[in-house]
Parts: structure tokens; C-alpha cells; sequence
């Protein structure tokens, strides 16, 4: 994941007022949700949708990406028509589909601007590209219900019958948090680079949330320490100097970091409501071979939305794999899922085989507990174990600097009932305890015991073999046990799957969260 030890592979480096409102669509954004008789979501939640317009997302210019963008937010705050950005070499293919078969919606081929005709929008805020004022038009969007137009784009617009609300070409970032701040949400920000056309725009126009992107800046600091305690920067900072330095800023106010700058649809995906889901494959505890060694593998990065939606599920590498299941896998996830995108995590749990979640780090979202304030990281845990238990993971991935003994941070994660362990990755690196293990609330904190990831010591395949086959057999013990963590951007199920041919007889390989309950039955001290 990240940078740890100062390398140049970063952790997602692989990547990629009513005035504008007809009356039917006047809904403000804080109305949209939580209205329902559903378990009320942590985050804005979109309208079911009924009907979707669907539009390769390369038929469209990047203007007309904005504009398509905005239109679907404001469109899926009330519903039940919107429409639906599509890459079909991607994971949207399969969330489209499952949209129509499981959930009954409709599709057409979508009309850009017969779109806009039927949508009850009457204006536009006008930005130019290459400069700061996308955000302020995506911001702006949410708050007058007008769609953002780029400049080249202003002739159509107005034959098409809508007016200018406002021209924001010569607005920044600050001008908007100066200006309009107190009618913006306080728990949620979305963090966007400007040049990013379409992406996450939908969801920060649907929730009415402030757009912006200003580096690691003082501004940047400013805007973080103003949210509510445990909210959310939805998006990706500036890594240049290391995710750390936007991802401990926010720590030190009490703010998470959900990475889904490269994310789409999540307007739509997230009118879908699930209470709650349950993962399909077994989570039995096997009675313990008193001669055995117990390994299980699992991933980096589960933290990212982006991914998780975008070719995590199709690339051949991760759930994409052939070969997967073959052999027991630990999977990541975001619980916030359940909430944004809860089709998704349905759809991850029905092609489960042997595919076992767990929590992504650092539990709600990424954070470094040991510098969140008290008071936020128990509001944090409350509603992670709430998130938890509407999604049936009970282990939770944590990333921190030198906090592994510090008993009293795992304390406020493992009284909730819904969490039975944690496992500890410390920043650099991840396997730097070697399988140690804390007590806290009788429940353990497990840390990696070694890891997979290109070019760094100890961790390539031969060394990670040698040091499982060698390791202690004695499931009655600590040592008995071992977490392998596995580099999503520089490993693949094969690189993890020529370790399991390669092991002896005696390492028996399960799923993440049977290995903490084993930790916590046998091995308790």
C-alpha cells in the first residue's frame, strides 16, 4: 500500500437554491436522504432508480463528461430517472447488469441533451476548463440544482433553453468555502482534482457536498479541521510527499479518507438500499491440528472504492483470477459500501467461492487511530461495528505508526461485539512485528508476520515459503500463526498461489477472519 519504506511505488500506484430547478426537482440535497423506513445511512444516499440512460463514457466529450456528471447527481437525488456512466472493460459493466437483473431496472441508450430536456433543469453555472472553478461549478451544482457548463459548451446549453445561474470562471476553491460553506454539508467533502472531468462529480452534485482540491496546502488543512468529528474526505489527496501527509492531517482532526477519485456512478449505485448482507462462504472454525501451522493471505488496498469498482473485479490479477478459488483468500473491503454502493458488495459476496472480506484499513475509512482524537475514533468505532454487523465482517485491517502495544486504541474497536480482532499493519513495513500479538478486551490485535511485495527483502516468493514451511507448528500458541499480506500492485493471485503449491503438508491455509477467531480460541493467553 503506500510509500512504506519511502518507496516510489505508492499504495495506489497502479491506478486510474433552487434556481436551476423545475419545481419537480427543487429536492435539496439534505432531504434526499435517510427519509426511508431503511436503516439510516452514515453517508448521502441517492434515490432508487428506476430508469437509466446509459452512455459509453468515451462517446462523450470531457465538457459533456462534466455536464453528464452533474445532471446525473442532481437526477438521482430525486429520482427515478438518472443516467449511468458506462466503461464495459471495467467492473460498471457488471453493476449495470446486475442493476437491471436483480433490481428491476430499465435501460436505454442515452441522448445527452434529450436527457437534459426531461430532467426538470432549468439553468447552468459556467466554468472553463484547466482551471479551479470545475469544482466550484460542481459544488454549485448541488447547492442551485443548475448543471455545470463548460465554456465550449454554453451555445448548446442556451439552445437547449437553459440559463446561467451564475459564471464562476474567475472562482476558486476558497471563494466557495468563504461563500457558502454554512449551506454545505459539514460531514462529508469530496477531494477532486480538477482535471478529473467526470469523476466522483455525480456523487458530490447528488449530496451537495463541497468539491475542492488545493494540495496539502494550509487551505486543505482548514477545510478538514472544519468538518464534523469522523467525517469523511471522499476522493485522494496530493501523495507526491507520501499518502501521509494529507492522511495524518486528517487523523489529527478526526477525519477519514475514503480513496474514489477515479470512482463513478455512485449516485446511482448508492439509491440502492440493503439493510443488511451476508457473506456466502463458510466461516467455520476447523478443530486445530496440533502439528499444523495456520497462514492465511490477504490483500492490501481493501480501503479503496475506486477499485473496488472500477477492475478489481475483472482483472486477472485480483478477483478477476481464474484461478481464484482454488485455495482460501483474503479479500478487503470498505464497509461503507453497504451504503454507497451496497449492489456492489452483494454482487462481491454471491461470486465469492473460497473468498472470505474483512475490513480495509482502517476500519470506516483510512485513518492512522493513534493520532485521531478520543472522542472522534469512539464515534469512528461505534459506527464501524454498526457498519460491520450490517455486513457481515468482523475483522478489521488497521495501518498506524508505532502503535501496535497501545492497548487502549484497539480497546475502542474491540468493546463493540461485531468486531472480533483486529490485524495491525505497521506503516513501514507492514510485516515489521513479525506475527506478534496484543490483547485487548480478551480479543486479539494480530500484526503480518511477512509479506509479498516486489523488491523489497524477505518478501518474494521463495522467502515467503521458506519462512512458513520453518514456522512454529502449534495452534495452542501465537506463533502458531501467520498473516500473509500480499502487495495488490506489485503481486497477483498466481505469485500467491505459487507460495500455497510450494507449501508442506503441514501449513494449512484459511480464510483472515477464521485465523483471528482461531488466534482468539486456541491461542488465548
Amino acid at each position: 500500500m503506500s510509500d512504506r519504506p519511502r518507496l516510489t511505488l505508492s499504495r495506489r500506484h497502479a491506478l486510474g437554491l433552487a434556481a436551476g430547478l423545475g419545481l419537480a426537482a427543487a429536492a435539496s440535497p439534505a432531504s434526499a436522504f435517510g427519509t426511508s423506513a431503511h436503516a439510516v445511512s452514515p453517508y448521502p444516499k441517492g434515490q432508487r432508480p428506476r430508469v437509466l440512460n446509459v452512455f459509453a463514457e468515451d462517446s462523450l466529450s470531457l465538457p459533456e463528461r462534466t455536464l453528464a456528471t452533474t445532471l446525473q447527481g442532481l437526477m438521482a437525488r430525486r429520482g427515478p430517472e438518472s443516467l449511468y456512466l458506462n466503461l464495459p472493460t471495467l467492473g460498471y459493466q457488471h453493476w449495470l447488469d446486475d442493476l437491471v437483473a436483480r433490481y428491476g431496472v430499465h435501460t436505454r441508450t442515452g441522448d445527452l441533451w434529450d436527457t437534459v430536456g426531461r430532467s426538470g433543469v432549468r439553468g447552468y453555472v459556467l466554468f472553463r476548463t484547466g482551471t479551479p472553478s470545475v469544482n466550484v461549478a460542481t459544488t454549485l451544482a448541488g447547492v442551485t440544482g443548475a448543471v455545470a457548463i463548460e465554456e465550449s459548451l454554453e451555445s448548446l446549453a442556451i439552445q437547449h433553453g437553459l440559463r446561467k445561474v451564475l459564471d464562476v470562471r474567475d472562482k476558486d476553491d476558497r471563494w466557495v468555502f468563504d461563500t457558502y460553506w454554512p449551506r454545505l454539508r459539514h460531514d462529508v467533502v469530496v477531494e477532486q482534482r480538477a482535471d478529473f472531468a467526470e469523476r466522483l462529480r455525480d456523487y458530490a452534485t447528488m449530496a451537495g457536498t463541497f468539491a475542492f482540491f488545493d494540495g496539502n496546502s494550509d487551505f486543505r488543512a482548514q477545510v478538514v479541521d472544519a468538518l464534523d468529528d469522523d467525517g469523511t474526505v471522499i476522493g485522494w489527496g496530493d501523495a507526491s510527499q507520501g499518502e501521509d501527509a494529507f492522511i495524518g492531517v486528517n487523523s489529527a482532526t478526526g477525519v477519514k479518507a475514503l480513496p474514489a477519485d477515479h470512482a463513478r456512478n455512485l449516485s446511482v449505485l448508492s439509491g440502492i438500499r440493503e439493510d443488511r448482507l451476508t457473506q456466502h462462504t463458510s466461516a467455520e472454525l476447523p478443530v486445530p491440528d496440533p502439528d499444523a501451522h495456520y497462514v492465511t493471505f490477504l490483500i492490501t488496498d481493501g480501503d479503496n472504492i475506486q477499485w473496488a469498482l472500477g477492475d478489481f473485479p475483472t482483472d486477472p490479477r485480483w478477483f478477476g483470477s481464474p484461478r481464484r478459488g482454488e485455495v482460501d483468500l483474503g479479500w478487503g473491503i470498505s464497509p461503507s459500501l453497504i451504503d454507497l454502493a451496497p449492489s456492489v458488495m452483494r454482487w462481491f459476496y454471491d461470486q465469492s467461492r473460497k473468498d472470505r472480506w474483512v475490513v480495509g484499513p482502517s476500519g470506516g475509512g483510512y485513518m492512522y487511530p493513534s493520532r485521531y482524537p478520543a472522542a472522534a475514533l469512539d464515534k469512528h468505532t461505534a459506527a464501524l461495528a454498526t457498519a460491520m454487523g450490517r455486513s457481515d465482517l468482523s475483522v478489521a485491517q488497521i495501518i498506524d505508526f508505532d502503535a501496535f502495544n497501545n492497548t487502549r486504541l484497539w480497546s475502542s474497536y474491540l468493546k463493540h461485539p461485531e468486531i472480533d480482532g483486529l490485524i495491525y499493519l505497521e506503516y513501514s513495513r507492514y510485516d515489521g512485528l513479525k506475527g506478534k500479538v496484543v490483547w485487548s478486551e480478551g480479543k486479539p490485535v494480530v500484526s503480518a508476520r511477512t509479506m509479498l511485495w516486489e523488491g523489497l527483502d524477505g518478501a518474494d516468493e521463495a522467502s515467503v515459503t521458506k519462512e512458513l514451511n520453518t514456522a512454529t507448528r502449534n495452534p495452542r500458541s501465537t506463533a502458531g500463526y501467520s498473516v500473509v499480506v500480499w502487495h495488490a500492485w506489485s503481486k497477483s493471485v498466481d505469485k500467491v498461489l505459487s507460495v500455497v503449491d510450494a507449501l508442506d503438508p503441514h501449513v494449512k491455509v484459511v480464510p483472515p477472519d477464521t485465523l483471528v477467531r482461531m488466534i482468539g480460541k486456541y491461542a488465548k493467553h
